[in-house]
């Protein structure tokens, strides 16, 4: 057993330990109860063991270091056979950014049965507390979701990613790195509704209940002297969340590819398998039908009955209408969101300022702002090509608070490296999958809402 997997063992026990502690003083009221401290003291003294093992192979190969420079200097060469190599224990200490990243670069290059991480990745994959010889690996999306891709948004994400490395050598590979930076940005590129929902991150993938309440049809009294209040009670709903499970699928990677350090292979790994989620995920967000997937925003939405003027055109009013069949309460925050197609149609929209003008005014004007947004009838707007072009029938405008839809996300990304399935294509196979789900908040009140082509 070489370091890596006694970090990954005693990690291991101090997980279960936590898990116990955690439980004892949750549910338990810090009182320990049955075997609860003959299990927490044996996994204490069991992380204690494999740490000291550890602490031993480093003594070891420190000595065993010192004889080969001794030899060297005699004039005497000492080759070290392969085995030796990959066993070999790395130096220790505090684990840096950049070991991170150049411990899951050994990780997907150990795949490569030509190209062996180098003593560099060893090292580095050891301050992470990281094996390099497991074939999956679980990592961790940025703790806050990205809401933009504004240039500082990315910088202030990367900061916090940086900050949060040092888990040293008992930690588990749990940080943001450069290729779960490209997977975020990948799945918030692709379609919208991540841009505009509520995102919520959880690290277990347990229902999620979200509690609901509609109080609008409820008002105060007046009462008179000596009169008794009446009650009413409020009424409570609640929208559970579940985290299903999405797949990236195969990666396939040429061993050339791998072989390239020059390269920026993590975040082009983190870029394609966030690309294929990313994808799938705003069509179920989008349109989903809540069966065994997400409820969808345009699926949860409410009918505002407002129905365009034909199947690919709308007028002022029929927008106004849309607009105003919003409680004002969700205006104050409301949002358009079209397809492409639904853009194009507005932008082709015209409004006549006097009586016999033929040629109109443009219904969508650009924003001659730098930094601020181009705006529909004063609201902002964002496209969705998870949505329908307008078409007889389609529910081709939606307009609402948006961020009334939540995502749920569970952290944990789970990577796997597929070293033989594509050995005789000298290939090396990567496959994510990643848990989420989405619904509409909707107590009843109906945030958002949308409008239907002729």
């Amino acid at each position: 057993m070489d370091t890596a997997e006694l970090l990954t063992k005693k990690k291991e026990a101090l997980d279960a330990a936590k898990a116990i502690y955690e439980r004892v003083h949750g549910d338990q009221g810090g009182e320990w109860r049955g075997d609860d401290n003959a299990k927490w003291e044996g996994l204490m003294a069991t992380a204690d063991k494999y740490q000291a093992e550890v602490e031993r192979m480093v003594r070891m190969d420190k000595a065993a270091k010192q004889s080969a420079d001794m030899d060297a200097s005699d004039g005497r060469r000492t080759e070290q056979n392969p085995a030796e190599r990959r066993t070999m224990p790395p130096s220790f200490g505090k684990a840096t950014a950049q070991d991170h990243t150049m411990a899951l670069r050994g990780w997907l290059i150990s795949g490569s049965q030509e190209h062996e991480p180098s003593e560099e990745h060893r090292a580095a994959a050891a301050r992470c507390g990281f094996n390099l010889g497991a074939k999956s690996i679980r990592l961790k999306l940025a703790p806050s979701a990205l809401r933009s891709l504004m240039p500082h948004d990315v910088e202030q994400w990367e900061k916090r990613a940086a900050v949060g490395t040092a888990s040293g050598s008992i930690g588990g590979y749990t940080v943001a790195d450069s290729p779960m930076g490209a997977l975020e940005k990948a799945l918030l590129e692709f379609g919208g509704m991540r841009q505009v929902a509520t995102v919520i991150r959880t690290d277990a993938g347990s229902d999620l209940p979200i509690p609901t309440n509609d109080d609008t049809a409820n008002k105060g009294a007046i009462l008179a002297e000596n009169t008794q209040v009446s009650e009413v009670d409020p009424t409570f709903g609640q929208l559970v969340l579940q985290a299903y499970k999405y797949s990236s699928k195969s990666v396939l990677v040429s061993v050339e590819f791998l072989q390239d350090s020059s390269i920026d292979f993590n975040g082009f790994i983190g870029t394609a398998l966030g690309e294929r989620i990313g994808r799938i995920q705003n069509d179920h967000f989008t349109t989903g039908d809540g069966s065994s997937k997400p409820n969808g925003l345009i699926t949860a939405a409410t009918s505002s009955s407002v129905t365009f003027a034909g199947t690919a055109t709308v007028t002022y009013d029929n927008l106004v209408d849309l607009i105003h069949s919003v409680d004002p309460a969700y205006r104050m925050k409301g949002r358009f969101m079209f397809h492409d197609g639904g853009l194009k149609m507005l932008r082709k929209t015209k409004i006549a300022q006097y009586s016999g003008d033929t040629g109109g005014t443009p219904l969508w004007q650009p924003s001659m702002v730098a930094g601020q947004p181009d705006l529909l009838m004063g609201y902002p707007y964002i496209i969705n090509q998870s949505m329908t072009t307008p078409a007889t029938g389609v529910k081709s405008i939606a307009f609402g608070d948006l961020s009334k839809y939540i995502i749920r996300d569970c952290r944990d990304v789970t990577l796997l490296r597929l070293d033989e399935r594509y050995a005789d294509y000298h290939q090396v196979g990567f496959l994510a999958f990643a848990r989420s789900d989405g619904d509409l908040l909707d107590a009843g009140t109906h945030p958002v809402k949308y409008g239907t082509q002729a």
